[in-house]
């Protein structure tokens, strides 16, 4: 069994090939989102605990949560459902997927780390690695870099150094995203202008409302007039 472990904390991932069963036998009857003790697997993890986050089985089918069968089933599957991309719009599929428990047909696990034991593992914990892409959002990096509504939040966007490999001796140069949601003086200039031509179409239609009433009240009292003068003539002759 191939084991992706995976450790949040610096980063990094490690990819462990294990062929006694009796090492990995610990993860069999558990399900996805359970944290096991992973000493059996070697005396480097002595002390680790891992959540199981999925896997596949020998066939490649990927494990489903909420499927609590140790073996595969078909599911009509739809649009926000894992282990499915929809090709049109309120497309459904019957698909094979593999249950959420852990059984000897599991060829792949994947693995997080919760909690570190005693020794550094190679490739896992013993170096942290640069977070390449940071938040996009305003609220998300006020959030990242705790701070408050008063700092500018363009200071504080994460760059990254970006050199062209197609030309040779290119000089470096930084990328940086395009901050979402932000709060500019053209944004509430923008809000402002709009709030102001809805209130002031608003107004017009209620002005409007008002000259079709007024007229409308003139035509009816035109109207019961001119009826009145016919009854009057009739009478009259």
């Amino acid at each position: 069994m191939k084991l992706n472990i995976a450790n949040p904390a610096t980063g990094q991932q490690k990819t462990i090939n294990i062929d006694e069963e009796r090492r990995y036998r610990i993860f069999f009857d558990k399900k996805i989102a359970q944290e096991v003790e992973a000493d059996s697997i070697g005396d480097e993890f002595k002390g680790y605990v891992v959540r199981i986050t999925g896997g596949n089985d020998k066939q490649g089918f990927p494990m489903k949560q909420g499927v609590l069968l140790p073996h595969r089933v078909r599911l009509l599957l739809a649009d926000g459902h894992s282990c499915y991309r929809i090709r049109r719009t309120g497309e459904r599929k019957r698909k094979s997927v593999r249950g959420c428990i852990v059984g000897p047909d599991i060829a792949v696990l994947s693995l997080v780390i919760v909690k570190q034991g005693d020794s550094e593992i190679p490739g896992l914990t013993d170096s942290v690695l640069p977070k390449r892409l940071g938040p996009k959002r305003a609220t998300k990096i006020r959030r990242f870099f705790n701070l408050s509504k008063e700092d500018d939040v363009r200071k504080y966007v994460v760059r990254r150094e970006v050199t062209s490999a197609k030309k040779e001796n290119a000089k470096s140069y930084t990328k940086a995203p395009k901050i979402q949601r932000l709060v500019t003086p053209i944004r509430l200039q923008r809000r402002r202008r709009l709030r102001a031509l809805n209130s002031h179409r608003f107004d017009r239609q209620k002005e409007q409302k008002a000259e079709y009433d007024t007229l409308l009240q003139k035509r009816l009292a035109e109207k019961k007039a001119k009826v009145a003068a016919i009854k009057a003539s009739h009478k009259t002759a």
